[in-house]
């Protein structure tokens, strides 16, 4: 049996709760939150344990899923590190690159597994844009547009102090690199917005450099009215031999000798319980993990350099 533990049962974490639950051969020991009415009612989804501190979660436990919000990521993550646990972090892993590879490093140090959740790379969608990508011939440009409404409720404050890139974007970030195998190298030109007067950005736009000739620009904002329905998302590839474009959640259209429109069916299992198998799998040895900190850190970077040139 996997044994395992949840810190943070908002939103994510009962869907954290509702995934590894519903995982053959996994059980959900304890899952902790500070307020004890947020931890009780998450423990009722996966019949675990309900607790208020960390420090009671169980020694014997094979991973712990972070699920609070983006800011307590570090401390959170860093403690249960240094405690002995294998540790899935929703994203961003952190807020600032520094204390992203601090943590990278002490997971190494330890001898554990530390995963970051992009779980979109699971979403059929974007499974079959990569295998398609080769078509278009060699890569030229990409544009990256995204759209949300945000919902002004007591629960989503803190969204308005990590802003739009590391909530709204940063899957849009790692799914570039994980359909072109390319990681940002240098921003161009960047314009961070505040229209809703947040701490931190409600819209943004850069260009940014992948190398090997490859240009990108990145589009996302949180809009004041907008149904949201899955479809928030849009890539589009240029190349030598034509376009690929990328429609979440279900249609991709290819344009090269001929015109052809792909419809993607939709998903026959939920993104976080493959996120979390291949976690599970990754500190059983069965499989590599290839959701790694290394991988978050690059995206933290770049958002990082998007907001000093935005200065």
């Amino acid at each position: 049996m996997f044994k395992v533990g949840i810190v943070g049962c908002g939103g994510i974490g009962k869907a954290h709760a509702r995934s590894w639950a519903s995982i053959p051969g996994v059980q959900v020991v304890a899952v902790c939150d500070l307020k004890e009415e947020m931890a009780k009612s998450c423990a009722e989804l996966c019949g675990a344990t309900p607790i208020t501190d960390m420090k009671d979660l169980p020694k014997d436990l094979d991973g712990v899923s972070v699920v609070t919000p983006p800011r307590a990521h570090y401390p959170v993550v860093k403690a249960l590190l240094e405690a002995g646990y294998n540790v899935f972090s929703e994203k961003p892993l952190t807020t600032d690159v520094a204390s992203g590879m601090e943590l990278d490093a002490l997971a190494k140090k330890m001898g554990k597994v530390l995963a970051v959740g992009f779980k979109m790379r699971y979403e059929p969608i974007f499974i079959e844009a990569k295998k398609h990508l080769p078509e278009i011939g060699k890569l030229v440009s990409i544009t990256s547009t995204k759209s949300q409404e945000f919902h002004d409720r007591p629960e989503g404050q803190w969204v308005k102090k990590v802003g739009a890139m590391y909530e709204l974007s940063i899957h849009d970030f790692d799914l570039i690199s994980y359909i072109t195998g390319k990681l940002p190298q240098e921003v161009l030109f960047s314009r961070c917005e505040h229209r809703f007067g947040w701490e931190m950005e409600d819209s943004f736009n850069a260009m940014v450099n992948y190398g090997d000739g490859v240009t990108a620009l990145l589009e996302g904002m949180y809009a004041k009215k907008e149904t949201f329905c899955f479809k928030d998302l849009t890539f589009t590839f240029l190349g030598d031999n034509g376009y690929m474009r990328v429609e979440r959640p279900d249609r991709i259209i290819i344009h090269t000798d001929e015109y052809r429109v792909i419809e993607v069916p939709a998903a026959e299992k939920s993104a976080f319980v493959c996120e979390l198998e291949h976690f599970r799998d990754a500190v059983e040895g069965k499989c590599e993990n290839t959701l790694t900190a290394e991988s978050a850190i690059a995206m933290t970077r770049m958002i990082e350099d998007i907001r000093s040139m935005s200065k």
